[in-house]
C-alpha cells in the first residue's frame, strides 16, 4: 500500500508524532514554536488514516498567527514535497490575492486543498476560495461521517469535536477540516483519484444542508 502524504500548515509537532512525519520545515522563522493546536489537528488526521506521512509546514508565530508570505510559501513547498492533500486547519477575515493564486497552483498540480470554514459569518479565506473544500464542524456526524451543506460558507461538515462525545475538550471547524483530510487520505491510500473526491463525499453525505441551528 503506498501511503498518503498529508500536508499540514499549522504549528510544528512534538517528538511522539516523530514516525508519522516524513518532513518538517519552518516559515516561521525564529518564532515557530510548538503548539497544542498543530498536534491536535495531527492527531485527527491519523485517527482517520493512520498510515499516513506527514509533511508539516509551520507557519505560527508567537501570538499563534500565520502571516500570508508564511503560507504560500509553506503551500508551495507542500506541493514540491509530493503532498496529495494539504489540511489548512485556520481562517483569514481578507482576502489575498497571492494565497489565491497559491492555492491555484496547488490545485493545479493535483493536490487536494481542505480548509477550516465557519459554520455562520463571513467567509473565511482560504475555504472560500473554488480551489478549496472548506469544512465546518457538524455536530449531527459520527466521526467518519460527513454532510454536504453547500452552503455559502461551507463545502461539507463532519464530526467536529477532538474526543468524541466529550465537546468540553474542543472542537470546531479546524478539528472537522483534519478530519476530513484524514478521511480523503484514507480514501487515496485505498485507490480513488484525487479528481474523484469531491463526487464521493457528496455520494457518502449522511446527512444533506445545514444544521437547523445554521439554516
Amino acid at each position: 500500500m503506498k501511503r498518503a502524504r498529508v500536508g499540514l500548515i499549522d504549528s510544528a509537532l512534538g517528538q511522539a508524532f516523530d514516525a508519522s512525519v516524513l518532513a518538517a520545515h519552518s516559515f516561521a522563522g525564529a518564532c515557530d514554536e510548538r503548539f497544542e493546536h498543530g498536534e491536535q489537528i495531527a492527531a485527527c488526521v491519523l485517527q482517520h488514516c493512520p498510515s499516513a506521512r506527514l509533511l508539516v509546514a509551520s507557519v505560527l508565530d508567537r501570538r499563534r498567527e500565520g502571516r500570508v508570505d508564511a503560507v504560500v510559501d509553506g503551500l508551495a513547498w507542500l506541493v514540491d514535497e509530493g503532498a496529495q492533500v494539504i489540511n489548512m486547519s485556520f481562517g483569514m477575515p481578507q482576502f489575498s490575492p497571492r494565497l489565491a493564486q497559491a492555492c491555484r497552483a496547488a490545485a493545479e498540480a493535483g493536490v487536494v486543498l481542505v480548509a477550516a470554514a465557519p459554520a455562520r459569518g463571513d467567509a473565511a479565506f482560504p475555504a472560500a476560495f473554488g480551489d478549496c473544500i472548506g469544512v465546518s464542524g457538524d455536530a449531527r456526524c459520527a466521526p467518519g461521517e460527513v454532510s454536504w451543506l453547500a452552503t455559502g460558507a461551507a463545502d461539507f461538515g463532519t464530526h467536529p469535536f477532538l474526543e468524541p462525545g466529550d465537546p468540553r475538550r474542543g472542537g470546531g471547524a479546524s478539528i472537522a477540516s483534519a478530519r476530513l483530510s484524514g478521511l480523503l487520505a484514507a480514501w487515496l491510500e485505498a485507490g480513488m483519484k484525487a479528481s474523484a473526491l469531491r463526487a464521493e463525499l457528496e455520494r457518502r453525505a449522511r446527512y444533506v444542508g445545514p444544521e437547523r441551528r445554521h439554516g
